[in-house]
């Protein structure tokens, strides 16, 4: 956060100008800047509320002191979002003549009218549903090209590349994939194809470290991030990963249908350590997939539901986990059991873990994901504390999310982290230095107190560990940290083109790890996001936990 030296008071017509007032303010909170609101006398009494204001003058400089005359409206229990519904014409009687979004079909609430109270919230839903709209428009196209570019990739991996794949097809050799085959790749797989686990006791960033088979140890923050990799690949790559790579119990892969998207969209599969009398299960959701724009769109979705006793949760991850369709209310959205005949995520993965857990009486759950995979991952535990499943929830030993984005607000972070992080820690989110989708929706809006809990486990630099409350740049757009974005993009590149030469061959990046770190020179903290930084965090990172720091990690 950065103050400034400037210390001017904006006084006068206190009711004219509390709209602009709270514009400003939201503005300054979005980028990251610090200042002071005090609510209360100013309507009322400005001299005495400039007096009581000059002490707090005296301690701190700040850019703006405000007098904020309006009081917060009470929270809806539901705010949907239909950017299905947005035309070019509504662009403009929202932007010119200040139209509801509710009035316009495109919003709907529980109990208030969809009005935010600054401009900038305004603006900033309407460009999130403009993005949403397009996404819609190219999902389509851009599927397509994704199918192409990956299918290419693997035709020229499978053929020898680009020497190779002339004389294969010369002596009539050629290897075409099959997109269902256990050798078939994703582009993430591309930027990191590393499938065996990190077993070494002694070595990589390790919080703790599980004994299993007697004889090994498993580190679980690689493990988690490995899985949390694979889940981006096809059902025979990743049962091929477990069974032969990890030598583990593969249980099973599931699509699960969305009921928003009309599609088997949510992805994810479960494995333990062994077939009999295992000691760990693990369950892994997919991430965003590069070019799934609908995945995109689930991501950057504002619409959020109010959770009894849990608070406002993300609808869009709700969603891709099984909340039933067109629900106003959690207790119809999520009911205790589902009747339908739909395989939905929550359900299918809540009664897959009874029978494991009453097959496996000494079995520990880690449930684990990387950017939207991650947001499915804590959300899951979430709806099983709304069901109060407390059989699950006593073997869980650890939720590792990586680069997970926002996933509901501050009530909802106090109940889980009241529920993950009491007795002993259980919840860790990682985050890779200025990586893009932790610091979305944005925090500090109206109407969208998106906000993470529990700190982080935060990589400064290459692979150096810190443990923070929250990440620096909490909304991604702060200028004062443009330079050290652009400034880490650039040394990242660097460090990547000499990592096999530095840590080894498993380290050396490839063609498509290289392009993807180029990407980061353009736009700062895309390439951030990459499973493999997360993935070489966990085998080279070095974290100090000090005294102070136990209670956040």
């Amino acid at each position: 956060m950065a103050s400034f030296a400037n210390r001017s008071i904006i006084s006068g017509a206190p009711l004219m100008l509390s709209t602009a007032l709270q514009s400003w303010q939201r503005l300054f909170q979005v980028l990251g800047i610090e200042i002071l609101v005090e609510t209360g006398t100013f309507a009322s009494n400005p001299s005495s509320f400039l007096s009581s204001s000059s002490s707090v003058l005296q301690e701190k400089p700040y850019f703006l002191l405000i007098s904020s005359v309006m009081t917060s409206s009470g929270s809806s229990s539901y705010t949907i979002f239909h950017p299905e519904n947005l035309k070019i014409s509504d662009i403009f009687r929202i932007l010119v003549f200040g139209r509801s979004l509710k009035a316009l079909g495109i919003a709907e609430c529980g109990t208030e009218e969809v009005k935010p109270e600054s401009y900038l919230d305004n603006l900033i839903t309407l460009l999130t549903l403009i993005l949403q709209r397009i996404f819609m428009w190219l999902s389509g196209p851009v599927s397509l090209f994704g199918v192409i570019i990956e299918f290419i990739m693997n035709l020229f991996s499978l053929n020898g590349g680009i020497f190779g794949l002339p004389f294969r097809y010369v002596t009539g050799s050629l290897v075409i994939p099959k997109l269902d085959s256990a050798d078939y790749q994703s582009i993430i797989a591309f930027v990191d194809n590393r499938r065996s686990l990190q077993n070494n006791y002694l070595s990589g960033l390790s919080l703790i470290k599980m004994p299993v088979r007697a004889i090994e140890f498993i580190n679980p923050l690689d493990l988690c991030m490995m899985a949390s990799k694979v889940a981006y690949e096809n059902q025979a790559y990743v049962k091929n990963t477990v069974t032969n790579y990890w030598k583990m119990h593969f249980v099973g892969f599931y699509n699960f249908w969305n009921e928003s998207l009309k599609s088997n969209d949510t992805q994810a599969f479960m494995f333990c350590d062994k077939p009999e009398n295992a000691e760990m299960i693990v369950v892994a959701f997919r991430g965003t997939e590069a070019f799934n724009l609908r995945d995109w769109s689930t991501d950057i979705d504002l619409s959020c539901l109010y959770v009894h006793k849990l608070g406002k949760v993300h609808v869009g991850f709700m969603k891709a986990l099984g909340l039933q369709s067109d629900a106003k209310d959690c207790h119809s959205g999520w009911p205790k059991e589902y009747t339908g005949d739909k395989m939905l995520a929550y359900y299918t993965i809540r009664e897959k873990l009874r029978q494991l857990l009453e097959k496996n009486p000494n079995a520990r759950i880690l449930v684990t994901g990387h950017s939207l995979g991650a947001a499915l991952a804590i959300v899951f535990p979430a709806i099983l504390v709304f069901h109060q499943e407390n059989s699950i929830l006593d073997r869980l030993l650890g939720v590792y999310t990586f680069g997970q984005p926002r996933v509901g607000d501050k009530e909802f972070g106090n109940v889980m982290n009241n529920q993950l992080n009491g007795s002993s820690r259980k919840y860790y989110r990682v985050v890779y230095g200025y990586d893009l989708v932790p610091r979305v929706p944005f925090n500090g809006l109206l109407f969208f107190q998106f906000a993470h809990f529990g700190g982080c486990i935060n990589y400064k630099g290459w692979y150096k560990a810190q443990v923070l409350t929250t990440t620096p740049d909490k909304n991604y757009f702060n200028l004062l940290y443009l330079r050290s974005k652009y400034f880490n993009a650039w040394l990242d590149l660097f460090r990547g083109l000499f990592a096999g030469t530095r840590h080894g061959k498993e380290f050396r990046e490839g063609t498509t790890s290289i392009g993807f770190r180029l990407l980061g020179l353009l736009i700062p903290g895309v390439a951030s996001h990459s499973p493999r930084d997360y993935v070489n965090g966990t085998r080279l990172g070095t974290i100090e936990v000090m005294e102070e720091e136990d209670k956040i990690i």
